[in-house]
């Protein structure tokens, strides 16, 4: 019981973030998605994709994701999370998660993807686009 009230808790810990995130994200479509001194590392096999750490807590973490215009995330997953949102603030992608038909997200839509499942996506827009995933993570 105390389990699935810590899950819960989180899980609107996270969705609280990821909407905040969705309010302060840059409001014209032309803005740079990756701002002067950020240091988002390259996503090594991924040209045009990169990823920095924005908060690590027990019970969640959150990445901001870059994807220039044209490229691809290739299939992935991410077996330690017991659940992903995927909040697109910039951009227009195609997400393919394993299983299901490929979705075209624009910027403010957010996607709920099953922790752990393969996925990929390509930005098809064209201006940089600029994600915010929050992972859930099982309690220790």
């Amino acid at each position: 019981m105390k389990d699935k009230m810590m899950i819960k808790r989180a899980v609107a810990t996270a969705a609280l973030g990821a909407a905040a995130m969705l309010l302060v994200a840059p409001s014209t479509a032309g803005a740079q998605a990756v701002p002067t001194g950020v240091t988002a590392r390259p996503v090594q096999g991924d040209p045009g994709i990169s990823s920095m750490g924005v908060l690590d807590e027990p019970a969640f973490r959150v990445l901001r994701d870059y994807a220039e215009p044209g490229a691809t995330r290739r299939m992935h997953n991410h077996p330690d999370a017991t659940y992903h949102v995927f909040a697109l603030l910039t951009g227009t992608l195609r997400v393919t998660v394993e299983g299901e038909q490929p979705k075209e997200v624009k910027a403010g839509e957010v996607v709920n993807i099953k922790g752990g499942a393969n996925h990929t996506f390509t930005n098809i827009g064209k201006v940089t686009a600029t994600i915010v995933e929050v992972f859930g993570k099982a309690p220790k």
